[in-house]
């Protein structure tokens, strides 16, 4: 998995705008741990252009506010679609009033007095943004789940898979994932998120030998 996400904002530079943008980085930051930036908010040391290519370029998702059919937006968005960036687009506008070329794809839509709706959707769209992600640790926890029962004959059970993904989840905010690879530091972080009741002192002390035998 990735060191550390990040999310390049594409959207009109106004006022209105500004403060939702602010609202909506914090959110996903704090939320899904997900670095969020715009053009304006980074220091430029080559043309702002080249600088928001390259900032497409490294960005692991993009958001796309196509409200007020500005220009400047549907360029960036062509670069990003050009280069097969995942994009996520949202607008404040009447869908049908989305360029045509574009109108076909799913748009998000948002009023600032609605923002939990809009960010329930924000959170699906995030999450199937890095669904292989996940869907690759699962498949890793499942074979070591499997290997752990029938080494141990302990009698435990898997968590739901939606309660693995939350896990991990929630363990990504306050650690890198990165280091993640084939071996038993993957099994001394997925064990625990897979099984059910691991922190019952029997099963976790049975996790531990396991683990020190590897």
């Amino acid at each position: 998995m990735n060191k550390s996400k990040t999310c390049f904002v594409i959207m009109p530079f106004s006022p209105e705008l500004h403060y939702f943008y602010l609202y909506m980085k914090k959110y996903i930051e704090e939320v899904h741990n997900i670095c969020c930036e715009r053009a304006d908010g980074q220091v430029l040391t080559m043309p702002i252009l080249d600088k928001i290519n390259d900032s497409i370029q490294n960005a692991d998702v993009i958001i796309a506010d196509c409200s007020g059919r500005n220009p400047n937006v549907f360029y960036e968005l062509g670069i990003a679609h050009a280069q097969g960036k995942k994009v996520i687009l949202i607008t404040k506008d009447p869908i049908n009033e989305a360029p045509s070329d574009i109108r076909h794809f799913e748009f998000i839509k948002y009023e600032l007095e609605k923002d939990t709706e809009f960010f329930k959707k924000l959170d699906n769209a995030l999450r199937n943004v890095f669904i292989k992600d996940y869907e690759e640790l699962y498949k890793r926890a499942t074979n070591i789940f499997n290997e752990f029962k029938n080494t141990t004959n302990l009698d435990v059970k898997m968590v739901s898979k939606d309660l693995f993904l939350s896990n991990i989840s929630a363990a990504e905010k306050t650690r890198d994932l990165s280091f993640l690879e084939d071996g038993w530091a993957l099994k001394e972080f997925l064990l625990p998120k897979i099984i059910q009741n691991s922190n019952d002192f029997d099963v976790m002390q049975e996790i531990i030998r396991w683990l020190s035998d590897k």
